[in-house]
């Protein structure tokens, strides 16, 4: 069941999971993949599902449409998205961990689908900040091993340098030749 934002959606920091919530109603909450160290002060303080929040929850919604995930898992990554636009602390490109391919004739788009390759495999990653020569990258699902120590697990981003990003339709269109 797709969730319909409203207006007792309240954003909200927990300190004894370290987490940040969204509180959807008096019985149901959603819990962020994100710790307190991945975000900014404003976190911690009580606030409103903005329109904004809205907004930005039904494009990406519409972003991943297509892809194959129950509706459960859409909302999922879409709200955890959300949480990272909103309050994610700001990052360096860390594009060392991707190879470098220059298919980007452009910067990528606010809910494009991209593909990263790291030296240990690739994962698909919904775009949630596009900049002109760097975007911040959030992982749709499962874990990509980055080097020997370090991992990114599913909703984690991590922004890279725009040469680091495969359109996700490049990747379609060669996986159908192989076909």
């Amino acid at each position: 069941m797709i969730l319909v934002p409203n207006d007792n959606w309240q954003w909200n920091y927990d300190d004894k999971s370290d987490s940040l919530l969204l509180d959807l109603s008096d019985r149901m909450q959603f819990t962020t993949a994100y710790r307190g160290k991945l975000l900014t002060p404003q976190a911690k303080v009580s606030c409103q599902f903005t329109l904004d929040d809205a907004s930005h929850y039904y494009h990406l919604l519409e972003c991943i449409g297509e892809l194959p995930f129950s509706e459960a898992e859409r909302v999922q990554i879409v709200l955890n998205a959300v949480a990272a636009i909103r309050f994610a602390k700001p990052q360096m490109p860390q594009s060392w961990h991707f190879r470098e391919f220059n298919l980007l004739r452009e910067a990528p788009l606010f809910g494009e689908v991209v593909t990263l390759v790291s030296a240990y495999g690739h994962k698909d990653f919904l775009v949630i900040e596009a900049g002109e020569t760097a975007s911040v990258c959030m992982l749709l699902n499962g874990s990509l091993q980055l080097s020997d120590d370090k991992e990114l697990q599913a909703h984690n981003h991590i922004k890279v340098m725009n040469n680091r990003i495969i359109p996700f339709a490049a990747v379609s269109n060669q996986l159908l030749r192989m076909a």
